[in-house]
């Protein structure tokens, strides 16, 4: 008996506004009517609910949010200061996450994370493994669909694995389910991470070669699948291999492929010609409060005289009313993810990046006002790679690398990036100075957690003070994943208690 697959469905994602909603969805497997391949509207259809699953809330407001709260200089508010957290992300902030739910819903994100970056990831598999069933015209479809999954199987290392920096080859990888789910179940081991990141590599080298670049930079690309080739390489420690890749995406290094500091500071909502690859969050693909602008975005507060930022950076807030009566665009969501006063210092008054406009209380920490929405909450547009990161990934390799080392270019290439954001010029370009300016460039875009792993450098939160108890954890600590789910190591055939990270180990 066939079942009819209908691919576009999943683009109406369901609305969640609190902490009761239940999150939990059963295990399903997707069996595929061979007529979905009859015409190319079909197979971009299949392709279309892969995107849907990638930006899901379960996934990408939760994933995305983690990894930035769970490094040292974002975090939740704890509550206190007029903005509920209803228990989001604050288990992940606290380094408090289970395999299997035991205090709530919040206390288990892996299960959520987990089976909806895999319903993902088997929507571009149903493509992958049809590949000679495709009509005329899939060519740039297939080759997003590697993209794609490249992409879900970084995000799910960066989620769930140590540092390949840390471990090498060895080290535990992920469960590279490569083939369409059927009824049967699928049942694939633990691979390891030689195997896991060659097959990230290998997706994106795909997408590079064959994308068309027909359906724009709301879709896979060849620059963007370039850039994500480099961040591989990246994370893995190959700085050679990193340049090479960085050389298919073509910038020239001076600036001029750079969003100017008034984009910046427009509230990255709305996709520019630096962003190379983002996600469009419409009024059907939006959920709201769930949405990853509901926890940064409060409001934005007027500019100064210079054009950049706010007057009174650190100005107390005695209560919310100031937000009606001295900023502009007020627009609420959950507004808990906070930025530390010590985060804050690390940015130069004129830096356009500087967009902590004031906090409520000292302690709480600052508002983030990077992220915002067109007009309604939860409407706006993501970034999922950005120009930015190639200027920083080319200037670490340039520092880094044995055979292309490069010191002066290093420093060239970050000052033009400084420049361009009126930010602080470096003197001297250290490993630790392109990692400060990562920090400045890409808060609020997932990268807090995997720096911190791939450099191989201790958790510490200082400056100020935190209301979980996890202030700082040695370097390569097993607690810098998430826990491997429950429900995977119950009942997968091939897995084991031994595939579980160290740290939730029984």
């Amino acid at each position: 008996m066939k079942i009819k697959y209908f691919a576009l469905a999943f683009l109406m994602l369901p609305f969640m506004s609190c902490s009761d909603d239940l999150l939990y969805q059963d295990p399903s497997t997707s069996l595929i009517d061979e007529n979905i391949f009859e015409s190319a509207d079909n197979v971009n259809g299949v392709l279309n609910g892969a995107y849907s699953w990638t930006g899901h809330y379960y996934y990408m407001t939760l994933g995305q949010i983690s990894l930035d709260v769970m490094g040292n200089d974002m975090k939740i508010t704890d509550g206190t200061y007029g903005f509920s957290t209803y228990n989001w992300l604050m288990y992940a902030y606290a380094y408090q996450q289970y395999p299997r739910v035991v205090d709530g819903w919040w206390s288990a994100y892996s299960p959520y994370i987990w089976q909806t970056a895999y319903k993902a990831i088997d929507q571009c598999n149903q493509i992958i493994a049809n590949e000679d069933k495709l009509p005329e015209g899939c060519e740039d479809i297939l080759a997003q669909a590697y993209g794609l999954r490249g992409w879900n199987f970084l995000n799910l290392y960066h989620l769930f694995c140590t540092s390949y920096t840390n471990t090498g080859d060895e080290g535990q990888g992920l469960f590279l389910r490569l083939t369409p789910g059927d009824a049967s179940g699928e049942n694939v081991g633990r691979s390891n991470l030689k195997a896991s990141m060659q097959r990230i590599i290998d997706d994106f080298t795909y997408a590079y070669e064959h994308c068309t670049d027909k359906s724009g930079n709301y879709f896979m690309n060849k620059k963007a699948a370039a850039l994500l080739l480099a961040r591989t390489h990246l994370d893995m420690g190959n700085y050679d291999l990193a340049l090479d890749a960085l050389s298919k995406v073509g910038s020239s290094y001076d600036g001029s492929d750079l969003m100017s500091a008034e984009e910046y500071q427009s509230g990255f909502n709305t996709i520019n010609d630096e962003w190379l690859w983002g996600f469009n969050y419409t009024s059907e693909t939006s959920n709201i409060y769930a949405s990853i602008p509901s926890f940064y975005y409060i409001a934005k507060a007027k500019d100064d005289e210079s054009g950049f930022g706010t007057p009174g950076y650190g100005t107390k807030v005695e209560n919310k009313d100031y937000l009606s009566e001295n900023a502009v665009e007020y627009l609420v969501g959950y507004g808990t993810v906070r930025a530390n006063n010590s985060f804050v210092g690390i940015f130069g008054n004129g830096d356009c990046r500087k967009l902590f406009p004031f906090y409520v209380n000292e302690k709480d920490g600052y508002a983030v006002a990077k992220f915002s929405s067109k007009g309604s909450l939860g409407i706006a547009d993501y970034p999922l790679c950005r120009m930015a990161e190639a200027y920083l990934i080319a200037a670490e390799c340039y520092l880094m690398s044995s055979t292309q080392k490069d010191e002066a270019k290093a420093k060239d290439i970050l000052n033009k990036l400084q420049e361009k954001r009126n930010g602080t010029i470096s003197t001297d370009v250290t490993i630790d100075e392109i990692w400060k300016e990562r920090r400045r460039e890409l808060y609020g875009e997932g990268f807090a957690l995997p720096d911190i792993k791939r450099l191989q450098k201790p958790l510490e939160r200082t400056g100020e003070d935190h209301w979980c108890s996890v202030v700082s954890l040695p370097a390569n600590s097993p607690r810098m994943m998430f826990p491997i789910p429950a429900d995977e190591l119950d009942y997968n055939k091939q897995a084991d208690e031994n595939d579980q990270n160290e740290y939730w180990r029984n």
